[in-house]
């Protein structure tokens, strides 16, 4: 399985999670080729940290022209890191890539410039692109902060990618461990950086997924050589805020990566506690209503009776006095 990391913009950390992806394969003992075609050379500099330091298991990573696929077939898993400075060899990679993993960070400017790759990927490989995975990558460690959701919503309505629900949050275990030459689960791992890496690597290696020649032959796809299409103008968030719009049938929850069960079951609960609660409440004021009622009329027959008995000591009075 041939799996390129990459994206258009730079600074959203395809080094660091292709590092921690390739600790972790070869950590469960599979086999790994890994492969830095980006001209800075970060991951490859990582690595051979890692080998100065003696760390086990070590990281070979290979640094020179693309190998040919036949090669790449013979390793269970194959790890590329692309840079847009060598962009021919980042052409080259996406042609043989079996999927595509685009980390994002929450900004606009990451929004748009996804939108971009996703039409060049298109354009690179004639309109029929491997399968093309986003995750949020150094995202807010808050709930309280929207731009992750906002960012999530935003990349989920984006037409030829799928939001991978797990996120990489923006923590100092990732720095740090990568400082060291170490994966986060290595350096921490009972964090909850580890937690999230692990849950990444599950969801990415747990199937398999269908090789290069296998791919589905041209679908109707954005064109690459237009401006934005008018999908994606309408995924196209604003320049003040992400559009949080959802896909038809498909709730807010689900659009930002959440629990679509928890909160139809949320609800569903809240429907039926408000449709229990309002007659009584109803019950309740007309009772009330009817018991002021039956207060007045109580009263009205009694001021009615003192009325009388005044009328009546009245006319005694007048009798005695004759």
């Amino acid at each position: 399985m041939i799996t390129v990391i990459g994206n258009l913009k730079g600074g959203t950390g395809k080094s660091t999670v292709t590092f921690n992806l390739a600790v972790w394969l070869r950590s469960a003992q599979i086999e790994t080729t890994v492969i830095d075609l980006d001209p800075q050379r970060t991951l490859a500099d990582v690595a051979a940290l890692r080998l100065e330091e003696g760390i086990e298991p070590p990281i070979h990573v290979h640094t020179g022209p693309l190998p040919d696929v036949s090669q790449l077939r013979f390793t269970d898993e194959t790890l590329i890191d692309v840079g847009t400075a060598d962009l021919e060899s980042f052409r080259q990679a996406l042609t043989i890539a079996d999927r595509v993993l685009i980390p994002v960070t929450p900004s606009q400017a990451d929004i748009w410039s996804t939108q971009r790759f996703v039409r060049f990927l298109f354009s690179t490989t004639h309109g029929r692109p491997p399968e093309s995975l986003t995750i949020l990558n150094r995202a807010d460690t808050s709930r309280t902060i929207p731009n992750s959701d906002e960012a999530a919503a935003a990349l989920t309505s984006l037409p030829g990618v799928r939001l991978i629900p797990q996120r990489l949050s923006d923590r100092t275990t990732f720095r740090d461990s990568f400082s060291e030459g170490l994966a986060v689960f290595e350096l921490e791992p009972r964090s909850k950086a580890a937690s999230e890496l692990k849950a990444l690597a599950a969801i990415l290696f747990s199937q398999k997924r269908r090789p290069v020649q296998d791919r589905p032959a041209s679908r109707s796809v954005p064109d690459a050589s237009s401006s934005l299409s008018r999908h994606e103008k309408e995924a196209l968030p604003t320049a003040q805020t992400f559009s949080t719009t959802t896909e038809p049938g498909e709730t807010k929850a689900e659009a930002i990566g959440g629990e679509p069960q928890l909160a139809e079951r949320n609800l569903e609960e809240s429907s039926k506690k408000h449709a229990t609660t309002e007659p009584k409440k109803a019950g309740k004021a007309k009772k009330h209503k009817g018991h002021k009622k039956g207060k007045k009329d109580k009263q009205g027959k009694k001021d009615k009776k003192s009325g009388k008995s005044k009328k009546a000591k009245k006319g005694k009075k007048g009798k005695k006095g004759s």
